[in-house]
């Protein structure tokens, strides 16, 4: 059914596994149609009260793959950034990251998208967007400031360092961090205590607290991927993406 990505039923959760191993799961476009389709059934299956994405091969996500952004697909991973976003900002029931070794990029970018999130212990985080010579995503410019602290945000986006899965708990990006290998089992256990809810309550839950964030990601999002593309066409980004792509 699905190139890069598997969906699996566990009871009444459904699970989304990024599955290009090879690659660290980078997301090209096929892997964002993917996940977009995979979000949208189990957000639909009447059998399935919560969701969980996470990456094969002990890895989340090292981001998107930067062969996309050389020539003219990049026009259509704009057009996929946009559609992922606004699906994980449209989803009903209550979705959380089972997150191991990288979250690069959006692998970062989507759990401020995630209702739970849980790290194994070394994971690495990273938003390189300035790195790059582009900007930030997934409406992250808004969301990664109340979510952490504006100083902390600051540091993460204009720096693009590296940070670690437990600097992500501290700061309340993550919810806890398990041991190496264990993030999935931790996240099904937030899955098992939500399903001792009635399913209905879940969902106005989640809404209710999504109502009261107080920003239209969508329109966010769409200005991001302006100044994104804009900075995208800039020689001195199109070398640093291109030197990225040769080590």
């Amino acid at each position: 059914m699905f190139e890069d990505v598997t969906l699996r039923e566990e009871g009444q959760v459904s699970i989304v596994e990024i599955n290009r191993p090879t690659k660290l799961n980078a997301i090209r476009i096929q892997t964002y149609r993917d996940i977009i389709a995979a979000l949208k059934a189990a957000d639909g299956s009447a059998d399935t009260s919560v969701i969980i994405i996470t990456g094969a091969g002990g890895k989340f996500t090292a981001g998107n793959d930067l062969a996309d952004l050389i020539g003219e697909q990049s026009k259509q991973v704009m057009g996929c950034v946009q559609d992922i976003f606004d699906t994980l900002n449209q989803l009903e029931k209550p979705l959380i990251a089972a997150v191991e070794g990288v979250a690069v990029g959006i692998g970062t970018t989507l759990l401020l998208h995630c209702d739970l999130a849980v790290a194994g212990a070394g994971t690495k985080f990273r938003l390189p967007f300035a790195n790059l010579g582009v900007c930030p995503e997934g409406a992250s410019s808004a969301l990664l400031p109340p979510a952490i602290g504006s100083k902390q945000a600051n540091e993460l986006l204009l720096t693009g360092r590296f940070f670690s899965a437990d600097e992500a708990a501290v700061w309340g990006l993550i919810n806890r961090v398990v041991d190496k290998g264990q993030a999935l089992a931790g996240a099904m256990e937030y899955a098992q205590a939500m399903l001792q809810q009635p399913k209905l309550s879940l969902m106005a839950t989640k809404d209710i607290i999504r109502q009261h964030r107080g920003v239209d990601v969508g329109a966010i999002v769409k200005n991001e991927l302006n100044t994104f593309v804009a900075l995208l066409e800039d020689d001195e980004t199109q070398m640093r993406i291109s030197a990225m792509l040769d080590r």
